[in-house]
């Protein structure tokens, strides 16, 4: 594949996405193609169905492919994973020494494996080791290496989840011969980093994701995802709810989007909306804008009733306040809802600043939010795995230089570990920075 091209691919309920880019010299994508395929089988981020999704995935790609006009096959691609259940675990994790010894960067990367092996819950998996500080004979600092102890301990947070998400995109992927999936950063991740700054993330803020069958909150702290939660809930819930007035999933999915508003009392005037009934040999439904906005309030009231009672304790960590993507972030008054459920501050996303200025304005659309955020920190963690493979060259180099001399290298690439999820395979992944 074109060496500046990146490719990632979002296994939603709605169907496999797939895109296309190119990285420019000023860090922005340039979005060459994108495919969609419907199918079934998806669900809650688990591929039920491993066979047909191989095929519609190896056809997906053939034709992103073309369309992009990529000039060879299409070997490797990312895809973030997410799914119901996801959460952080915190965990620790000690090394005594029998006498005091230089903390190196191989010693904490062994330290973060560790936490992934240790860790036992059935039906889990860890999908990524969050490093938050550490302790070195009992001196708590955030980048230990270079330092000489007899004793460290790591603490970290553990983003885990249904271990199926990893094992049927597994055997997905062994269907598919010519193409891999060689980085799986977490969806929260993903989308948090193509719609927040640095500074939000440093200072406090809340992304929420409205996807078609789950939202997802993330909280972030000191630049580190410090809390996960995925309700099995999403825009989707909305329509069936519209749908069980007697119209058609169509139907209702358009009237969700055209006069959807999400608080009924914000209608001041209601009006009247005629629509063909779902069974054609009835008169068509006739409803108000007021009574659906009272469908939508409902259900929103039942989707959110968790993640605004966890945002309600942590309002003081929250200086950025709470910022929406995804594609039911479109919502009518979406924004209007959560400042008078909150009181706090709230504003939709935007990651048209990733984009080149040149990009299809369809892609501003805040469902693209996670693949974008996906390409990104597949960038970010190709960088950085170049990175660590000159600095061990050159520390190659100096010890053939000066044979007698140890060299430690203290700079710690980034704070989170991303991995691949191979089983036979520890390599790990540097996070990504915006």
């Amino acid at each position: 594949m074109d060496a500046k091209s990146l490719v990632a691919i979002d296994f939603a309920s709605t169907g496999i996405r797939a895109l296309a880019a190119e990285v420019l010299d000023d860090r922005t994508l340039r979005i060459l193609s994108d495919e969609l395929r419907k199918v079934d089988g998806i669900k809650n981020g688990i591929i039920s169905q491993a066979s047909g999704t191989a095929f519609n995935v190896s056809a997906l790609l053939k034709e992103l492919q073309n369309s992009a006009g990529l000039h060879e096959s299409i070997r490797e691609l990312s895809a973030a994973v997410g799914g119901k259940g996801m959460r952080i675990v915190p965990f620790t994790s000690r090394n005594s020494f029998r006498k005091s010894t230089v903390i190196t960067p191989e010693l904490i990367d062994k330290m973060a494996q560790s936490c992934e092996k240790e860790f036992r819950q059935e039906g889990l998996a860890v999908y990524d080791v969050i490093p938050l500080s550490y302790k070195v004979d009992g001196r708590e600092m955030e980048k230990p290496e270079g330092q000489k102890a007899n004793e460290i301990i790591g603490n970290y947070h553990l983003v885990v989840g249904n271990e199926l998400i990893k094992k049927q995109m597994q055997k997905c992927m062994e269907r598919i011969h010519q193409s891999d999936i060689t980085f799986t950063p977490i969806a929260a991740e993903a989308f948090s980093l193509a719609v927040s700054t640095d500074e939000e993330r440093e200072e406090g803020c809340a992304v929420i994701n409205f996807g078609h069958t789950s939202t997802t909150l993330a909280i972030y702290k000191q630049d580190i995802l410090q809390h996960l939660m995925v309700i099995p809930l999403g825009s989707y819930n909305i329509t069936k709810d519209i749908e069980e007035t007697g119209i058609s999933e169509e139907s209702a999915e358009k009237l969700k989007c055209l006069k959807g508003v999400c608080m009924e009392h914000l209608i001041e005037k209601p009006m009247n909306i005629r629509i063909a009934n779902r069974n054609p040999d009835s008169p068509p439904i006739v409803l108000t804008d007021r009574f659906v906005a009272l469908i939508i309030e409902a259900r929103l009231d039942e989707m959110m009733e968790p993640i605004l009672r966890e945002l309600k304790g942590r309002i003081l960590d929250l200086p950025h306040g709470i910022i929406l993507t995804g594609g039911g972030a479109k919502l009518g008054m979406l924004k209007e809802y959560m400042e008078e459920r909150t009181g706090i501050y709230i504003r939709h996303g935007d990651h048209t600043g990733w984009l080149s200025a040149d990009s299809d304005p369809k892609y501003a659309d805040p469902g693209y939010s996670q693949v974008i955020g996906t390409l990104l920190l597949a960038h970010a963690a190709s960088q950085s795995e170049e990175l660590e493979h000159n600095r061990k060259q050159e520390e190659a180099v100096e010890d053939k230089k000066k044979p007698t001399r140890r060299r430690f290298f203290g700079e710690a690439l980034s704070q989170g570990i991303f991995r691949f999820f191979e089983d036979d395979t520890d390599l790990q992944r540097p996070k990504a920075k915006a």
